[in-house]
Formats: structure tokens, C-alpha cells, sequence
């Protein structure tokens, strides 16, 4: 019997136990990546409803979203290339190769 391959985690989602696991962990994270981020942070913070825990953890997940999109290497790779002047474009039509029509 062989064991079954690792899951490969997708870089582009936040893992569940990955990233900053409490309030200062993730402000800290947060004044490393972009000063700005934290005091953004740090005020929205300051405004919560502390017996709103749904609200409460919005926030945590917002800002350590924000945080990965901040620090990831492929994410960022991701965002140069699509800013980039000279990569090639393409229309929805030349990338799903007539699959519009089809669905309709």
C-alpha cells in the first residue's frame, strides 16, 4: 500500500495555520511589510466592536490577506507581469477559443 502524495498548498490562498497566529504576530508582520498597512490596521482595530466576533475575525482575515498579498514572491511576480507594458494581451474570445459560444 503506498501513501497518498502530499497536497500541494495553493500559494495564492492564505493556509489555515500559516501567517501570524495572534494580534501582535500579525502587526508586527504587518510594520515589516508596509508601515502604512499596520497604522491602517492598528485604527481599524482601534474601532471594532469587541462584542462583535464575527467582526473580529473579518478583520484578522482581511489584514492577513492584505498581508500575503504583500509578501508572497508569486504574487508579486504576478502583479509585475500584469503591469507590464510589453506582455503579450489577450481578448476573452482568443483565450476561451470560442468556448463562449458553446456555453451559450
Amino acid at each position: 500500500m503506498t501513501a497518498a502524495p502530499a497536497e500541494t498548498p495553493n500559494p495564492y490562498r492564505t493556509q489555515a495555520h500559516a501567517g501570524p497566529r495572534t494580534v501582535t504576530q500579525l502587526r508586527a508582520a504587518l510594520a515589516a511589510a508596509s508601515p502604512s498597512d499596520r497604522e491602517e490596521f492598528d485604527q481599524e482595530l482601534g474601532e471594532l466592536d469587541l462584542d462583535d466576533l464575527d467582526e473580529y475575525g473579518a478583520l484578522v482575515r482581511k489584514w492577513r490577506h492584505r498581508l500575503v498579498m504583500r509578501t508572497r514572491p508569486e504574487i508579486l511576480a504576478a502583479v509585475a507581469a500584469s503591469t507590464d507594458p510589453t506582455a503579450p494581451r489577450f481578448t476573452s474570445e482568443e483565450i476561451l477559443g470560442g468556448a463562449q459560444e458553446a456555453g451559450r
